[in-house]
């Protein structure tokens, strides 16, 4: 190659696989720092559904991603990371894919040029926020991008060439993008509009017979769920329809530069043409122009194909929202690749170092700064408060309303020991109403030990428990923006008759629990006087050669001291012994679970002994 190519064409595959690793990058890092939020957890409860097709066809959305996922799923497994990663894919290729967009708009403007702007789409994509925040959600967003990018350069080409292998591809890049997503009709009405305003004679008449096409490929589809899926489109997270609104979202998708990409993004629709003030010279067998550059108007059809790209799906979902929730910024994410290509066109009429300068400024501050984070509430969290201590035969339940609590299930299904059942009481209400009543007494009737995730209005789920005898135990607290996102734990307890021991501290043993396999012993206590002490427990285990295992704590891991129970409360008690030094793991054979009682007091320790005056009291075996 010439020593006289500038410089991003003689490096141009080294800039391109340089630009690919920043985006991987990007959409990788801290991929699975936050928890599921709820639309990631329908994506996990459609996959797992017996029925995924009844389930999407009472979505709001096509089955193309949900089949994807579920696909990826089974090679995969379902962490975050598995999850995610089907998003971070596309995400990856519609980067490169924008390079040849870009290529097909410059041939638009100028066919004998060719100039950095493709490669500066594809860093502006990679650096944008909004892509890499879809980029790390289990949803279909990014694969709508990509559809999207792939239609809109099958698309161009098609119009260049005429070729019919093309056309194809832009037929089935448009049906795959409306399959995905129903809002990437926005971008096929931009390609129609430019077709009828553009296109002339033949080709006009094929290219909307192509997109009339695509609409009856999905007409099947829209005439199964029409009845279903029309009546539920609209969701919580919506933002009015104001112009306020859509000036907040600037920062989305132009960053906290925003006034430097937007004037570059308008500068975009413009073009710099060479206008030579002098005949060209010959220096050094090249002919060379002398002058200056004149800023005019671009070509009508490529600028109006980017600003429709833009323009069209806000508008739409402006008008849209006025009568059903749809105005939400991940609902606009087909807009971002149409923001890099005009912000890339405005920074290809910039040369020299004013240009490398602003690369720089722009590439450093996408890199360093999210102006988008999106924190979740910590479901993760709170679905780790139940699972650290549940057993095999215990029940777990969700209940969140409005929303929905799918993602809670999806971290009990992670973390759940096997054998626990798993309820959302949410679905059960909505798809089989007509047996929830009588349903969930007769599941909590079979189940004494009971984990409760509940955040609703709707207190059906702490009715049924009470009418079937349990009792609250335990509560674990997770804090999302003052709210708290509680963990219940219910038991049936024996009637206080029935309690197998009473210490002089007031407290008394009501039950226990020995789960062998993970040296786990659960207590439940009752008090019959308030104290101001903090009694510690100590759960031993005894061998023929002494204590092999213990765990002194003060009831509930600390976080219930015996000076703030009442004598309404029955206490919950996890206890997971530790093995004594020495010991990797604890040999066959069986053993003793010892229960002592004692406080830190002024005069040191002082142990309460049983009120049969027991130092500690026997309340079990454990065999292995």
């Amino acid at each position: 190659m010439s020593e006289n190519h500038p410089f991003h064409i003689r490096y141009k595959y080294l800039i391109i696989v340089c630009i690919l690793m920043l985006t991987f990058a990007g959409r990788l890092i801290n991929i699975d720092q936050e928890s599921l939020w709820v639309d990631e957890g329908f994506s996990y409860w459609a996959i797992q559904h017996d029925d995924m097709f009844n389930v999407i066809v009472r979505d709001v959305h096509p089955p193309f991603y949900f089949y994807m996922l579920r696909g990826w799923s089974e090679l995969t497994g379902i962490t975050e990371l598995a999850l995610r990663y089907l998003s971070v894919i596309p995400s990856l290729l519609s980067v490169a894919v924008i390079y040849h967009v870009a290529r097909e708009l410059e041939r638009l403007r100028n066919p004998k040029r060719e100039t950095v702007i493709p490669l500066l789409a594809m860093l502006l994509l990679a650096l944008a926020d909004m892509e890499n925040y879809v980029a790390q959600e289990t949803r279909m967003y990014t694969w709508h991008v990509l559809w999207l990018t792939l239609s809109m350069w099958a698309f161009l080409r098609w119009i260049r060439t005429n070729d019919r292998r093309t056309q194809v591809g832009w037929f089935g890049f448009t049906l795959a993008l409306l399959y995905t997503q129903y809002i990437g009709l926005a971008g096929i009405a931009v390609q129609g509009i430019y077709s009828v305003l553009f296109l002339r004679g033949r080709k006009r008449i094929n290219a909307i017979g192509t997109l009339f096409a695509v609409g009856l490929a999905l007409a099947p589809w829209l005439l199964i769920v029409v009845s279903e899926q029309t009546n539920n489109v609209g969701t919580g997270f919506n933002v009015p329809s104001t112009l306020a609104s859509l000036w907040d979202y600037r920062i989305n998708w132009f960053t906290g530069q925003w006034a430097l990409l937007i004037g570059l993004a308008l500068f975009g629709l413009f073009t710099l043409d060479p206008t030579p003030k002098s005949p060209p010279r010959q220096q050094g067998g090249d002919l060379k122009a002398t002058g200056g550059e004149v800023l005019k108007f671009a070509p009508l059809a490529p600028s109006f194909l980017m600003l429709g790209w833009l323009i069209v799906p806000v508008i739409g979902a402006y008008i849209l929202n006025l009568r059903t929730p749809i105005l939400i910024d991940y609902r606009l994410t087909q807009i971002t690749p149409a923001v890099a290509l005009l912000i890339a066109f405005g920074l290809g009429n910039i040369r020299g170092t004013t240009l490398g300068f602003l690369v720089a400024v722009i590439l450093v501050y996408g890199a360093a700064i999210d102006d988008t984070p999106v924190p979740r509430p910590p479901w993760r969290e709170v679905g780790m408060n139940a699972t650290q201590f549940a057993q095999a035969d215990d029940l777990a339940l969700a209940h969140i309303t409005p929303s929905g609590d799918w993602q809670v299930i999806y971290y009990y299904d992670r973390f759940m020991p096997d054998g626990v059942e798993r309820r959302s009481l949410r679905q059960w209400q909505l798809e089989d109403g007509e047996t929830y009543a009588t349903g969930l007494p007769a599941l909590l009737e079979a189940n004494p030990h009971v984990w409760f995730m509940h955040w609703s209005q709707d207190m059906s789920g702490f009715d049924a428990l009470q009418s079937t005898g349990h009792t609250q135990t335990a509560v674990m607290t997770e804090d999302w923006l003052g709210n708290d996102l509680n963990v219940y734990r219910f038991d049936v307890i024996p009637p206080e008759d029935e309690a197998i021991v009473t210490f002089e501290s007031g407290m008394t043993l009501r039950d226990v629990a020995i789960h062998a396999d993970d040296l786990q012993i659960d207590l439940w206590w009752s008090i019959d006087v308030p104290t101001q002490t903090d009694f510690t427990v100590s759960v031993i285990l005894l061998g023929q050669g002494g204590v092999v295992a213990q765990l002194d704590v003060q009831p509930f891991i600390n976080q219930r001291p015996t000076s703030t129970w009442t004598t309404d409360d029955i206490i919950y008690d996890p206890h997971i012994l530790n093995l004594i030094d020495g010991l990797d793991e604890l040999p066959a054979g069986e053993y003793s679970v010892g229960v002592k009682i004692y406080a830190f007091e002024d005069s040191g320790l002082v142990v309460y002994p049983t009120t049969d005056g027991e130092e500690f009291t026997i309340v079990g075996t454990l065999t292995r």
